[in-house]
């Protein structure tokens, strides 16, 4: 490794936690307060909500829960859908203030970070670099550790689940002692932290691999579903497409509630060309006009026009030139409205190639029959990649991403109930998966057909964790014995 390339030098967690114990701060009873999530339907009275600015705080943390017998939860920031940030009576930690990049080996593609983190910050610190994440969520709006907790998926068809582009982990565990794990060293470990909701402790740096910052050129089809399953199945053989996403445009008339597939892929163009002739090309987007682009949000929850046309601004940017670093930052935040009657909620299922068609047909169907108000539905392709315990990608899969809107009142929340359960089922009878971040809709016996992996989850964490310190609602509902 080239030291020089090192920004900065990577100190050792052992000088760290010696320096941080010299006037250290006990945890304080604080006053309970209620958390929610991104829903707004998981209102819950937790014990405190702590903000460690180091590992020493966070050790105290730890001590304190274990000598009051209180359970500790885990939040990044709160987009899960069904309590996975929190646990009543619990201490939530937020790691945001332990946010720093410890580490860049430009040569070697590197970069080690605590994983408060957002992506947002990685990708202001490495674009002067000349350098792009890897994988990570379509939007940067998420922490490194929500994402390493939910084992996020991307829109780079070459790339499968986050867990591909990680290196190496830090975890704090429930005996105070904070261990190395990798694919070689607590392999076990490794495997169940990424993709485990916080339960096996608490991840407090990752070493992940990064990449050039390239350009990419859209092109953008208009397609049949058929058409669209011909291409999903080609698009991660082809090395010249760096991105790949679609959208279903739903119908103005007739009894069909879809109609096209809007489908998006960024082919790489000559990245040195465009650097050297466009060096703007590189510089990175921000949002704008937010505020206007939330009431149109509200629109498009309401009205069937606005859903079936919601697409036509993507399909406009035909032939842009893009870097990497800007296709992985949509304007995101005017997604997350709080709309006074009704929330805003998205699902991700995964489905095999083949049996998209399928998938998409029950889809329609429980929609139509429910009158279920799904406003956008897409589609992205992922590799098959085991490496997570509980791995959603078995085999290659269309990632297919849900956003509905819901009624805050419980009639619909028991709608959007059996909505799920349909699909959930519908999912594993067609050998996919529903993603866990979501509302808890899904039943015992559904989380273990979909992850018949998860018992020797719960087993595993039990080991680490014989205790039960780390605690969530998603927990409670499937782990707890």
């Amino acid at each position: 490794m080239n030291n020089a390339r090192l920004v900065p030098i990577l100190v050792p967690l052992s000088a760290l936690l010696a320096l941080a114990g010299c006037g250290k701060q006990p945890v304080h009873q604080t006053t309970p307060r209620t958390i929610n999530d991104f829903s707004r339907l998981n209102a819950t009275v937790i014990h405190s909500l702590q903000t460690p600015a180091s590992y020493q705080e966070l050790q105290d943390i730890l001590q304190f829960a274990t000598k009051n017998n209180l359970k500790i939860s885990l939040a990044g920031s709160r987009h899960s859908q069904g309590g996975q940030a929190f646990y009543p009576g619990a201490i939530v930690i937020s790691l945001r203030k332990l946010n720093k990049v410890l580490a860049l080996d430009a040569q070697q593609k590197l970069i080690t970070v605590q994983t408060g983190a957002t992506w947002k910050e990685i990708q202001e610190f490495l674009q002067p670099h000349g350098l792009a994440v890897k994988i990570m969520q379509f939007a940067n709006l998420f922490t490194v550790g929500g994402s390493l907790s939910v084992n996020c998926n991307g829109i780079d068809p070459h790339c499968g689940p986050f867990i591909e582009s990680v290196r190496s982990l830090k975890i704090l565990c429930a005996d105070d002692k904070i261990r190395t794990a990798s694919r070689t060293e607590h392999p076990e470990l490794f495997s169940a932290a990424i993709g485990g909701y916080g339960l096996m402790g608490i991840i407090v740096e990752a070493t992940l691999e990064v990449v050039e910052d390239s350009f990419y050129k859209r092109e953008n089809l208009l397609l049949s579903l058929p058409e669209y399953v011909k291409l999903l199945k080609t698009v991660g053989q082809d090395p010249q497409i760096g991105f790949h996403f679609a959208f279903v445009t739903f119908s103005l008339t007739g009894t069909q509630l879809f109609s096209k597939v809007a489908a998006f892929n960024f082919k790489k163009v000559d990245t040195a060309k465009w650097r050297r002739k466009h060096p703007r090309k590189r510089h990175l987007f921000q949002e704008s006009f937010v505020d206007i682009h939330r009431i149109s949000v509200g629109l498009w929850a309401q009205h069937k026009f606005y859903k079936a046309l919601h697409w036509v601004p993507e399909g406009l940017r035909h032939g842009e030139v893009i870097s990497r670093n800007n296709i992985m930052r949509p304007p995101a935040s005017h997604l997350y409205v709080e709309l006074p009657k009704s929330t805003n909620l998205l699902q991700e299922y995964f489905i095999p190639v083949d049996n998209l068609m399928s998938f998409v047909t029950a889809v329609e169907y429980i929609t139509q029959k429910l009158n279920h108000n799904l406003m956008h539905m897409a589609f992205r392709f992922i590799p098959k990649n085991t490496e997570s315990l509980l791995s959603y990608t078995s085999t290659d899969v269309a990632g297919v991403v849900l956003f509905f809107n819901q009624p805050l009142t419980p009639e619909g929340n028991e709608q959007t109930q059996r909505w799920t359960r349909y699909l959930i089922d519908t999912a594993i009878k067609l050998g996919g998966r529903h993603y866990f971040p979501i509302q808890l809709h899904a039943t015992k016996e559904q989380v273990r057909q979909a992850y018949p992996q998860i018992d020797k989850f719960f087993r595993l964490k039990r080991k680490y964790d014989p205790k039960e310190m780390f605690a969530n609602c998603f927990y409670a509902q499937y782990g707890v014995r």
